[in-house]
């Protein structure tokens, strides 16, 4: 919970709705390398890197979960959402003792592969196991709930999107200063391959050719921040900024500073709370055409996707959006208003409804 991420956004957006709406919530994660103040840590976790994106395994020793065990039922407990439990090890580990209603979301979109991957045929067998013993299953998208058909799963689990509290994200909107500066695309996440940092960049010298002056800031930290600065590095005059992940305070500004939210990830992707953040922001979202992705970006914003490591066809996107500043704007008010559909207001009564049920089903 204390690096930036869409799972840890939504965690914290919908359990802070949930107190502010009257009931009581714990979040329960392991300790991370800074301390966070609104979780109850258990157990402790490595970095993994699986199918191009980082995660933790995470596991906690009998002694603290016996403690936790307690103190949650003494603390009255009624339910408990799992947040991807297939993630080994602490969830599960928890889950087991504490014997209570029980619903999850599954946020990934497995990569899909012809070959033989024992880590896919480990995910799809927990995926079975969890689907039987929990009293609702929900996944964000239709795409993994394709996979979880395909799979022959029965019975599916449901649709519900993660939940986002966009307030900070309009109000950097609306104090955004009116501005004549040139061009600014942002991309702002984790570097690391699947993300599509690479293609970007490969786009960037058509877009600043076509548009002088244009400025592009990198925000972010992975594995690829080493070769990303090389690359920036080796491209002179192309106004490239390469910075650190911004807090959470900081990002909104950033975003409502751009004109265009630059999000290339080729894979992987089974929501798009960035883009979400971004249109509220103000900024518009150019995004490959990747199943969570075209979750979000439907209706007008199927404009806004383009084919997938196709840097041309992202520099083109960009390029001709900036040149027709009627047709931006339009899409832009489109953007505005389409994501505060998605936002822990509208979303946040469903969860309820979801709690309500499993502990009715008990």
């Amino acid at each position: 919970m204390s690096r930036p991420g869409g799972v840890q956004t939504h965690v914290r957006d919908l359990s802070s709705w949930l107190t502010n709406q009257g009931h009581e919530v714990q979040i329960i994660a392991p300790h991370g390398p800074i301390p966070v103040s609104d979780i109850r840590t258990l157990g402790r976790y490595r970095n993994v890197t699986l199918h191009g994106t980082r995660f933790e395994l995470s596991i906690a020793s009998a002694k603290d979960l016996r403690r936790v065990t307690e103190e949650v039922h003494a603390w009255g407990a009624e339910v408990v959402h799992l947040h991807t439990p297939w993630t080994p090890l602490m969830p599960w580990q928890l889950w087991r003792r504490l014997r209570l209603p029980s619903v999850a979301t599954f946020h990934a979109t497995l990569p899909t592969s012809t070959r033989f991957d024992p880590i896919d045929g480990f995910l799809r067998g927990a995926a079975r196991y969890f689907n039987k013993r929990l009293a609702h299953v929900v996944v964000p998208s239709f795409a993994p709930q394709r996979q979880w058909k395909d799979m022959g799963i029965t019975p599916p689990p449901g649709i519900l999107p993660p939940t986002i509290n966009l307030a900070k994200w309009r109000t950097a909107r609306d104090t955004k200063a009116p501005s004549d500066k040139p061009l600014h695309v942002v991309y702002m996440g984790r570097l690391e391959a699947r993300k599509g940092v690479d293609v970007l960049l490969d786009a960037w010298p058509t877009i600043a050719k076509a548009l002088p002056a244009s400025q592009l800031t990198i925000a972010g930290d992975g594995e690829q921040r080493a070769g990303i600065a090389i690359r920036a590095a080796h491209m002179p005059g192309h106004n490239i900024s390469l910075i650190p992940p911004p807090s959470d305070q900081e990002a909104p500004a950033l975003i409502a500073s751009a004109d265009f939210f630059a999000a290339p990830a080729t894979h992987g992707e089974s929501f798009g709370l960035v883009l979400i953040e971004a249109m509220a922001a103000g900024a518009l979202p150019v995004a490959a055409h990747n199943p969570g992705f075209a979750t979000v970006l439907t209706g007008p914003g199927q404009e806004l996707l383009v084919p997938p490591k196709d840097a041309q066809a992202l520099a083109q996107k960009i390029i001709s959006l900036a040149q027709d500043r009627a047709h931006l704007e339009n899409l832009k008010h489109w953007a505005q208003s389409h994501a505060q559909t998605f936002d822990v207001t509208q979303v946040g009564p469903h969860y309820v409804d979801l709690y309500k049920s499993a502990i009715e089903s008990r």
